[in-house]
């Protein structure tokens, strides 16, 4: 009965994920007697559990759906075929104004790209305003990296997005100093000097601290004691909130610090604004309407409310996502110190999920853009496989993508004193886009060497060229003279000619390196997909005479 009970609850969690937050007992009893045989036995207790559980999961948040989501680690793929709308935004009046926002510490992620082309297809929709502000105010963290700033632009505009204004935060720190005061002489803002630890338990406790009574013009003084007389961790810019608020996260969180020792490469300010607090002011003075943003940003949607009270703004529409998680892609959050250490040759490295990475195996930008806006948008989290990206890249790439016969760890077959040796071969272009290929066969030829092991001592067809016995010494065979019925159940061989080959490094996704052979009509390529039969598509890249193939997928 456990048994039945584990698997109702992660079917009707599944359920819910798919259609935002309500599971249909239908739906999860059919799934359940399907893999479950002996929940057959007595068909209306199953019901009634399913339906018992169901009634609690659809009584849930969708945020507490996901938590017990991620805790059983449950994948929420959509059905096949289904695709979630991306729905109309909600309050456009005049302008739609959306922005991307990321931290240049390091080129954009596979991660990065879904909230960039969301913003970009609803600017596009709308005939609105993309722009690209470069949160670079952390010199501690996430400390900038310089090559970043013409990174990150270079990555949008290999997506195809063009933003219309770059504003970089570290370029605005008076504006967010100017902001700061005024909201001190309101009294909505205050310097805290309590050590760390005690204003966390009067956080904790909803006690308010010492500070939070003083005058505006007490606190204007601690303001600007805190660029030159503190020092870190001594004072906090705090914004005043519900010091009783049911989160402690939003109880009086912290606008801006001091950090005397900034790694920032641009700026060397003393006085540094947290995120809330300066994305909430070009928020509002870029004139952003609608904002897209991870599920995990709802604190930061309350917290900047209380600023916009304050200053009587109006706030942005606030359209929440949950995660996207893809299984299998490597997280990039740890790439900058393995990149340092020597463990990874680069950002754009095979084993990272960075769009330069994803380009260099040949992924392209439609497929990507494909793969994001069909999973659209929803408050969930949604865990779909690698593999899924593969279709949508392969939908594309196959229909132009040229081929080329590759043997990998080749093992030499000598055809000298056959009637093949030392003739040329014109096979024929499988794709629109490619011309037929011409090859010199020579004596000898190459096959993979796990194919020689298999089928050595049989007859296979060598493809586009000739049936025969597999041995270190071909022995061909007549088409005419194999029965018709023991055609059909020939193997298939790749093969390259010795004499018309070119030597090829395959990099796989996590790294591995196989060499192998490869026909030299690639030769003429560079920087460009091509697909090797039976092994898959892959993208050359030539440097010193040496071709490297990046394996996409197969």
């Amino acid at each position: 009965m456990q048994k039945i009970k584990d698997l109702a609850r992660k079917l009707a969690l599944k359920n819910a994920a798919q259609h935002d937050g309500k599971a249909s007992s239908k739906a999860v009893l059919g799934s359940l007697l399907g893999a479950l045989p002996e929940a057959r036995k007595d068909v209306p207790q199953t019901i009634k559990i399913i339906e018992d559980i169901v009634g609690n999961i659809n009584g849930m948040t969708q945020e507490q759906q996901q938590k017990q989501i991620s805790t059983l680690k449950i994948t929420t793929t959509r059905p096949k075929n289904e695709k979630q709308p991306m729905k109309d935004l909600e309050g456009v009046e005049k302008t739609v104004i959306m922005r991307f926002a990321p931290n240049p510490n390091g080129p954009l992620s596979f991660g990065h790209s879904r909230q960039a082309i969301l913003n970009w297809h609803y600017v596009k929709k709308y005939k609105g305003k993309f722009i690209l502000r470069l949160d670079d105010t952390d010199p501690k963290i996430k400390t900038p990296l310089e090559e970043a700033y013409k990174w990150i632009p270079e990555d949008l505009e290999w997506l195809g997005i063009k933003p219309d204004i770059t504003v970089r935060a570290s370029s605005r720190f008076q504006i967010y100093y100017d902001h700061a005061e005024k909201l001190i002489a309101m009294d909505a803002a205050y310097v805290c000097t309590c050590p760390k630890d005690t204003f966390a338990q009067l956080k904790k406790s909803a006690t308010a601290c010492p500070c939070r009574d003083l005058t505006p013009e007490e606190n204007m003084a601690r303001w600007k004691k805190m660029f030159k007389d503190y020092q870190d961790g001594e004072a906090v810019l705090r914004i005043k909130t519900d010091i009783h608020h049911k989160n402690p996260a939003i109880r009086d969180w912290p606008a801006a610090r001091i950090v005397t020792n900034p790694t920032h490469p641009l700026v060397n300010y003393r006085v540094w604004p947290l995120y809330d607090f300066a994305s909430a002011i070009d928020d509002h003075l870029l004139g952003i309407t609608h904002l897209i943003r991870g599920i995990d940003f709802i604190a930061t949607s309350e917290k900047q409310g209380y600023m916009y009270k304050y200053f009587n703004w109006k706030y942005p529409r606030d359209i929440q996502t949950g995660k996207l998680i893809v299984e299998g892609m490597k997280s990039t959050s740890e790439a900058r110190k393995l990149i340092e250490q020597g463990k990874l040759t680069g950002w754009d490295d095979v084993r990272l999920a960075t769009l330069g990475a994803l380009k260099k195996r040949g992924f392209t930008p439609p497929a990507i853009t494909a793969f994001i806006t069909d999973i659209g948008i929803k408050r969930s989290d949604i865990r779909v496989s690698e593999k899924n990206l593969y279709a949508y890249n392969k939908k594309l790439i196959d229909p132009q993508t040229p081929r080329y016969f590759y043997v990998e760890d080749p093992q030499e077959i000598d055809i000298g004193k056959t009637k093949y040796a030392n003739t040329k071969i014109t096979i024929t272009a499988p794709v629109k886009s490619q011309k037929d290929r011409k090859l010199s066969i020579g004596t000898k030829i190459y096959i993979a060497q796990k194919d020689y092991n298999k089928y050595h001592g049989k007859i296979v067809r060598l493809k586009e060229f000739a049936y025969g016995t597999l041995d270190k010494k071909f022995r061909p065979v007549d088409e005419k003279d194999l029965p018709k019925s023991n055609k059909s159940g020939i193997q298939v061989l790749q093969w390259v000619p010795k004499k018309d080959s070119v030597d090829i490094e395959l990099i796989m996704p996590d790294n591995t390196k196989h060499i192998g052979k490869a026909e030299s009509n690639i030769k003429a390529l560079d920087n460009k997909t091509v697909q090797f039969e039976r092994v898959g598509f892959a993208n050359l890249i030539q440097k010193n005479k040496k071709i490297t193939a990046y394996f996409a997928h197969p």
